[in-house]
């Protein structure tokens, strides 16, 4: 793949003019009546790409799973991670073709809504099912996660005339599949309703408008200074801070976000930062005070490259840019939140899969390993321009300014 994002025909819920989305869009900015919305699914996405006009025979609707995002493997050689972008079917039908092919990337899509004429074909494989690259674990394999995904299901347009099925769009048989009795299909269902709801860009505390761009996942209030992500139906508060330059740093180009999180695990003892540096063996004298030092992990907020994530969870979460911070939002440049928390949490096991020195001992302990949030928080940290580069204020490390580019596309 190319990384291009699909793009969604959606007509505002206000005035009813043409937008055209992108598949990672979370706020419809109409540019005729100006109305933001911010875009809440109920479960996943749901798409459809529509028919040919005028088309004879029973319109039928196919589902696939698309899957889109960073996957992380952990074997006995360490953990590997890969870009991830592919479709399936999602329904047990024979004969049917095993992907979408290229045709999202050339037809515009719709939501799937109550007026959407035709029948559905429930999806009764899961996403895992349905893509190979995420069925069964090998034995070889300790633990696999797959980070910053997009998994939306769409409908693919078939017509059933008497016994044979039809490309909605071509009109050519399907692998000339032959229907003897209609009841080999799973039973079609109408197109599900409240699928997709459409939740105003103000701030629930002062009611001015929330600045945000179109993807993304975390908005922000800067008249009462705050931050809110969308959960379920309504905007709720995100605690942040902004982290301050060391002195002489210069002029600051851009604040990156990235999540910190305070973990609890079962089935490790890791509980403090002395644990941390025992079982990774980092390179630091073990102090008394260390062992009642709360225990962190960083991931960046912001969708990058699998191999990028996975340095800067490790060089954050070693590094502890812990102090020196405020909860003003800084008047420099923002990058846009674009991984929610629920997707940095699962990235805790990969973190700590690298960090380990021991493998043999807690490779295999991986699977069961179970982790929940006790606290956690957005930073944003300063970055200061050098050349192509953007240099960490504190911590001198850099990224390139290309791998923000990368993670637009994502």
């Amino acid at each position: 793949m190319d990384g291009t994002s699909w793009q969604i025909e959606q007509g505002c819920p206000r005035c009813g003019a043409p937008v055209t989305l992108e598949e990672t869009d979370r706020i419809l900015a109409c540019p005729f009546c100006r109305t933001r919305l911010y875009l809440v699914p109920q479960g996943h996405f749901r798409y459809h790409i529509p028919p040919v006009a005028g088309a004879e025979g029973e319109l039928l609707y196919i589902p696939y799973w698309r899957l889109r995002g960073s996957s992380f493997t952990v074997t006995a050689a360490g953990v590997t991670s890969r870009f991830v972008d592919t479709n399936a079917i999602a329904a047990d039908l024979p004969g049917l073709p095993p992907s979408l092919g290229l045709r999202p990337q050339v037809l515009k899509l719709r939501f799937d809504t109550p007026a959407t004429e035709g029948r559905f074909i429930p999806a009764n494989r899961s996403v895992e099912q349905g893509v190979p690259d995420l069925g069964e674990t090998p034995k070889d394999v300790f633990y696999r996660g797959f980070i910053g995904e997009t998994v939306s299901l769409i409908h693919a347009p078939m017509l059933l005339r008497g016994e044979t099925l039809y490309d909605g769009l071509l009109g050519r048989t399907v692998s000339a599949f032959k229907i003897a009795n209609r009841e080999c299909l799973p039973a079609p269902t109408a197109a599900p309703s409240g699928q997709l709801l459409f939740i105003p860009t103000l701030c629930p505390h002062c009611g001015w408008d929330l600045e945000g761009e179109r993807d993304s996942m975390v908005l922000l209030c800067r008249n009462c200074n705050s931050a809110w992500a969308c959960s379920d139906r309504t905007f709720t508060r995100v605690e942040f801070a902004v982290m301050n330059p060391p002195p002489g740093t210069g002029e600051v180009a851009i604040h990156l976000p990235f999540w910190r999180m305070k973990p609890r695990f079962v089935g490790l003892d890791l509980a403090s930062w002395a644990d941390l540096i025992r079982i990774a063996n980092l390179p630091k004298a073990i102090m008394p005070a260390f062992a009642s030092e709360p225990l962190y992990f960083w991931s960046p907020a912001f969708k990058i490259s699998p191999a990028l994530y996975a340095r800067w969870s490790r060089q954050m979460t070693v590094f502890r840019p812990i102090g020196n911070e405020i909860d003003l939002l800084p008047q420099a440049s923002i990058y846009p939140v674009t991984l929610p928390l629920g997707e940095a949490a699962e990235g805790i096991v990969i973190n700590l899969a690298q960090m380990v020195a021991d493998k043999r001992k807690h490779y295999p302990g991986l699977a069961g390993l179970r982790v929940t949030l006790e606290e956690s928080r957005l930073e944003f940290h300063p970055f200061v321009l050098d050349r192509n580069e953007l240099l960490h204020a504190a911590m001198r490390v850099a990224i390139d300014r290309t791998a923000l580019a990368y993670g637009i596309r994502m």
